[in-house]
């Protein structure tokens, strides 16, 4: 049976809470002091910040361009005007984060040179300082002091550094300052950021948060007074202007993408153009159908022309065999009508058909060896010899130009037979063109009414309220201040003196060693009797001291008479090593047989409570029995956690069971409970 009571609770005794604090007063009064020496700190030592406040009209426009788009026909129309319905339903959250971007930081830190901070004197905006800085793109954080040496400034930590006048510029190692003319120190310190991270520090001091409905409202707190109202006025000033550039509605924008499509149409019809006069040029082909005919007509007339030619001189190489064989008479050369049109021939026909009548009118009376019908066969011979030469003449001429138009035919011919493939290309040219020539001028009709559009578009966007230079520090506020560092330092004064008071080294009262380990504890009180639970069972009580300075002596002695009280009987035996027994029992002297001596005495005895030195003895540790309840005794005073737990964690190991703590001095008189141990 364990003679040992835990006890077990959920909840937080708020007297066991107020008896921690009282005891740990001086850690609540340490730091409430600590508090309030902090806030006193903050008040006269912390940089001031000051806060400038301004506000815009963040209110787009609820039109839409959707009826731009939604004329342009068709379901696909349709779905873009949606599409932007949708876009221009600007957000307030929208313009707030447009507010907060990087982008917009960026070009207020360059605006007001805010990659410089001044230092030393606090309170004063770069720009009274420094008038114009040319820095390297990355460097890290860098702090100058600038000094007056006669008439020129020279910078401390940069020995190479060029001194100036008021007014001239400074080469440093990250760039090059120029100072203002009027209104410099004797001296100044000035800390210089990169650009990125000027922009990031701007960021984190920066808040733009929504006002109210379309109101949003920005608050940026700065090291000085100009600044902390530069600040929201630049960027709300370069908000507007983005605005009115990149941050543009969906009508804006529509009428961006329209004028690029314009542009683009306008590029395409121009060379659709030059492409369909090149190949117009070089096919010949302006109208399809016309060209096919007109075609077709010439290359008739050229065939047409080109038979004649062909019969004529097929004639007359007939003709120029018959003059050659020496039978060319008149009716053979009236034979070929090429030769009776007009031409040089006909006279001489005309005179060789005389001849012959003559002749053979003069062949009735004469001979053929007449002088007269030699005379005219002469005659005629003359004649046909002319008419040859002209035939010949004449042939050489129709074989000539019959070539040449045979040649034209062929021409002809190839050029009726490419021309479907040049009709194809020139009627998709000319298609191009008719298509291009529609969509251009429907995107003329529809960029008019996207800028109509537009003209109204952007809303209401426009500042409300501008930031004023403020006359009083926003941080530190010296009331909110003191109240926050007294507030803080008592709350870290309460939590400090529970933490102290319940996990610190030194346990003061029996509440503390009960919630610590679960065993009951009582503070010895000599008129209080001391229970202990199962005496009955429990044959032999073992009283062990966790030092020197415990009183285990009458604590056995109470626990004895407590149980004579209660009718039982009961001898205290002390091992301790002062060698004396006391109580209603026996005195044995000590032996070095303890264990046996203690055994003997049970058995003799009723009850026995058995006084022994520390856990640390031999004596001790050789009396430790699992059915001996352990009671241990600590010191007056606060009782030190590492020891205390270190007996506990003995008697766990050994596993003894320990029926309770009593602490060994007594607070005055008065009757206290009794204690179950």
């Amino acid at each position: 049976m364990r003679d040992q009571l835990v006890l077990q609770s959920d909840t937080v005794d708020v007297a066991d809470v107020v008896r921690t604090l009282k005891r740990q007063w001086r850690a609540v009064i340490g730091f409430l002091l600590v508090g309030v020496l902090g806030a006193v700190a903050v008040i006269l030592f912390a940089p001031k910040r000051y806060e400038g406040k301004a506000s815009v009209l963040a209110r787009t426009s609820g039109s839409s361009g959707a009826s731009v788009l939604s004329r342009m026909g068709g379901s696909m129309g349709e779905l873009l005007g949606g599409v932007g319905g949708l876009t221009g339903a600007s957000t307030i959250e929208t313009e707030l984060q447009m507010l907060r971007s990087r982008a917009l930081a960026g070009q207020v830190v360059d605006s007001l040179g805010l990659q410089l901070r001044v230092r030393d004197p606090a309170g004063v905006p770069p720009s009274r300082l420094v008038v114009s800085q040319q820095l390297e793109g990355s460097f890290e954080n860098r702090r100058y002091t600038f000094k007056k040496r006669g008439d020129t400034y020279a910078v401390d930590g940069e020995p190479d550094a060029v001194q100036s006048t008021a007014g001239g510029p400074i080469k440093l190692e990250i760039g090059t300052v120029t100072l203002a003319t009027t209104g410099l120190p004797e001296s100044f310190t000035i800390q210089f950021y990169d650009r990125e991270d000027a922009i990031t520090r701007l960021s984190k001091r920066l808040v733009a948060t929504k006002a109210g409905g379309d109101i949003a409202k920005v608050v940026y707190r700065g090291d000085d007074r100009v600044t902390a109202a530069a600040v929201p006025n630049a960027l709300v000033s370069f908000y507007l202007e983005r605005r009115k550039t990149v941050d543009r509605g969906s009508n804006q924008r529509r009428v961006e993408y329209v004028t690029e499509q314009v542009e683009l149409t306008s590029a395409q019809l121009v060379a659709a153009e030059k492409e369909l006069r090149r190949q117009q040029e070089a096919s010949g082909v302006f109208d399809a159908e016309i060209s096919d005919v007109a075609q077709q007509e010439a290359t008739g007339r050229l065939r047409e022309q080109l038979i004649q030619l062909q019969v004529d001189e097929m004639s007359l190489s007939q003709l120029l065999a018959q003059s050659d064989k020496g039978t060319l008479a008149s009716r053979d050369v009236a034979a070929y009508p090429v030769f009776m049109r007009g031409s040089a021939v006909s006279p001489l026909v005309t005179q060789l058909s005389e001849l012959e009548i003559q002749k053979t009118r003069l062949l009735e009376r004469r001979t053929e060896r007449d002088p007269e019908v030699i005379a005219l066969d002469n005659s005629m011979k003359a004649v046909n010899a002319s008419i040859a030469g002209m035939a010949r003449s004449y042939h050489s001429s129709i074989a000539k130009q019959r070539a040449e138009l045979q040649h034209r035919v062929e021409i002809a011919q190839r050029s009726l037979t490419a021309l479907p493939a040049a009709n194809e290309k020139v009627g998709r040219l000319r298609r191009d063109v008719l298509r291009l020539t529609q969509l251009y001028t429907a995107l003329q009709a529809q960029l008019v009414e996207a800028r109509l559009a537009a003209i109204g578009e952007g809303g209401e966007v426009r500042q409300i309220d501008v930031a004023a230079s403020p006359k009083r520090a926003w941080f530190p506020e010296p009331f909110l201040t003191m109240g926050i560092g007294t507030a803080g330092g008592l709350v870290m004064g309460l939590i400090a003196a529970m933490f102290l008071g319940w996990f610190g080294r030194w346990l003061r009262d029996p509440m503390e060693i009960e919630r610590l380990t679960g065993i009951a504890a009582q503070r010895f009180q000599p008129d209080a009797p001391l229970l202990v639970a199962g005496a009955s069972a429990s044959r032999t009580v073992l009283v062990v001291p966790l030092d020197d300075r415990a009183e285990s002596r009458i604590v056995a002695e109470r626990l004895a008479r407590t149980a004579s009280a209660r009718s039982l009987p009961v001898s205290v035996v002390d091992f301790s090593g002062n060698g004396s027994g006391n109580g209603r029992g026996h005195a044995l002297t000590t032996d070095n047989d303890i264990a046996r001596q203690i055994e003997v005495l049970e058995q003799q005895h009723g009850m026995l409570v058995v006084q022994l030195p520390a856990l640390s003895s031999d004596t001790t540790v050789a009396a430790l029995r699992e059915s001996r309840p352990v009671v241990l005794v600590a010191p007056p005073g606060p009782v030190d956690r590492i020891r205390l737990t270190a007996a506990l964690e003995t008697l766990r190991r050994m596993q003894i069971p320990c029926a309770g703590i009593v602490i060994s001095d007594s607070p005055g008189p008065g009757r206290g409970r009794p204690a179950l141990v």
